[in-house]
């Protein structure tokens, strides 16, 4: 006897559909094989579903069992396959009734979850793209571990039916409990870790002077812009980078969508609470290329994706190594992430705003230094390429320690935030992305200058030696400082302060 039932396989963010074959056929050796380019973990699945049966209370068949997960081309790998399997082998013995006896027909029930010995279901990575799977190709619902049923709700209205145990699982299939309703509430599961070393209450106005930095990070948050924070030990470089998490607004629906795709491919866990929060990711320097943008055999996102629609904040960016630097040019530009293996290429988004830090100079020795005192060695590991993709460049000066004796100066982050909130919505009068992704006609559009405005940026961006990509970026960031203005038109004096903020890649 054959059952069949449906999983998925995790490629990137996305889900492709799995067809598991569960054979229980009398001849042979009482024996289970997987086949179908199963790994490690999937080939283990053997044992982790005979020792579940069986302290579950189901009796083992005491035949030859062959489980096939197809396409049989396609490397299969994690735990995510014991639970249909366990369905599959219940189904095929008996032990649950099928669709002609007043059960349920599980090849309509995707489902997805790794097995305890003692018969438990536990979560798996990757819930939110079955989900997906399930709505996109018209399935009747999904079944997970019950850890797992609010992500998977966040998806569509589809019925999502979370088991705690195989014994709630065949008690489903059987038709005794009926389909859960659709609009059960989203619970909070367990919280991300991450989150502990998230900034909160850094108020800008506690911070002492640097008051040009401040207005940068301003305009980084309107238009989602790059920043680069230079300057000595102790001026406040990493306390304004981490403040600018808390002047974005809160995620709409699609970005909430696309955020937890990324969270759940790389099976963080799910928090209810923090849904609408944009991520804040700080990877340590000694962190590989592969940790920061993805990879891996079977590629997961890397930090750059996890921090999507968010802050992504590399500090002292001269000491991650030279390969990982490199790494950010794609992302940098183009919001993605591509990566190409030799079983596929798969694309992570990572829309984000990276906000580097750096001191202006190395400890010891003489080297040559721009006109801002910024030695030049420090920049060349970061790299030509790299510098040009960072729109906002701000040289910070130590603070006098009398400065720090006064009381706190200039606008609170709870004010900066409602003038970050109103420009973006003065800016998403124009229907488009955030000002950092303008291009082309868009970009020509909502940053149109008069001729001589035009020929007056291209004069200034010849005389400093910048790049034709820095005058497009330099066109963004004063279409952001025009919409804290609520300026429908970019004007000289916009550009003359966007131009002030190139000044590390100046020849």
């Amino acid at each position: 006897m054959i059952s069949r039932v449906t999983s998925f396989i995790l490629r990137g963010v996305r889900a492709e559909s799995c067809r598991i074959e569960v054979d229980l056929s009398p001849h042979g050796l009482p024996t289970m094989g997987i086949v179908g380019l199963p790994d490690a973990a999937v080939r283990e699945s053997a044992e982790r579903v005979r020792t579940a049966i069986r302290n579950a209370g189901f009796a083992w068949p005491r035949s030859r069992l062959t489980v096939n997960l197809a396409p049989a081309d396609v490397r299969k790998e994690g735990p995510v396959y014991d639970l249909p399997i366990a369905a599959g082998v219940l189904a095929a013995s008996g032990a649950i009734r099928g669709a002609s006896t007043g059960g349920r027909r599980i090849q309509d029930w995707p489902m997805a979850g790794e097995l305890a010995l003692d018969g438990t279901v536990r979560p798996v990575r990757g819930v939110f793209a079955l989900a997906e799977l399930a709505s996109r190709t018209g399935a009747a619902g999904v079944v997970v571990a019950a850890e797992s049923a609010s992500e998977a709700r966040l998806v569509s209205d589809l019925p999502v039916v979370g088991v705690r145990d195989l014994q709630g699982l065949a008690t489903f299939l059987d038709g005794l409990d009926p389909v859960p309703t659709t609009d059960e509430k989203t619970r909070a599961s367990v919280i991300d870790p991450h989150e502990r070393h998230r900034p909160s209450n850094i108020d800008l106005a506690s911070i002492r002077g640097q008051s040009s930095a401040k207005r940068a990070v301003e305009i980084a948050a309107v238009g989602g812009h790059n920043l680069l924070l230079v300057g000595p030990p102790g001026c406040g470089k990493t306390m304004i980078a981490r403040g600018l998490v808390d002047l974005l607004p809160p995620l709409g629906r699609e970005e909430i969508l696309e955020v937890q795709a990324v969270r759940s491919a790389a099976g963080l866990p799910f928090d209810v609470e923090a849904l609408s929060r944009p991520g804040f990711r700080t990877p340590h320097h000694t962190s590989s290329p592969a940790a920061l943008v993805g990879g891996g055999t079977n590629p997961r996102p890397g930090e750059v994706s996890l921090a999507h629609h968010g802050i992504l904040m590399l500090d002292e960016l001269p000491e991650f190594s030279a390969a990982a630097i490199d790494a950010l040019r794609e992302p940098l530009e183009d919001g993605v992430v591509t990566v190409a293996r030799a079983a596929g290429t798969v694309r992570f988004p990572a829309s984000v705003v990276v906000v580097g830090t750096m001191n202006g100079s190395r400890s010891g020795g003489a080297g040559s230094s721009n006109d801002q005192g910024v030695d030049r060695r420090v920049l060349d590991r970061i790299g030509g390429a790299v510098l040009d993709r960072f729109d906002l460049h701000v040289i910070m000066r130590a603070t006098p320690v009398a400065a720090l004796l006064d009381p706190p100066d200039g606008p609170s982050t709870v004010e900066v935030r409602q003038r970050v909130v109103a420009a973006r919505r003065f800016g998403a009068a124009r229907s488009g992305p955030l000002n950092a992704r303008l291009s082309g006609e868009r970009l020509d559009a909502a940053c149109s200058l008069d001729r001589r405005s035009l020929h007056r940026l291209g004069a200034m961006v010849e005389e400093l030696g910048l790049s034709s990509r820095a005058f497009d970026r330099i066109r963004r960031v004063a279409r952001s400082i025009a919409d804290l203005h609520g300026s429908s038109s970019v004007r000289s004096t916009h550009l003359e302060e966007a131009v002030g903020y190139r000044v590390l890649d100046r020849d």
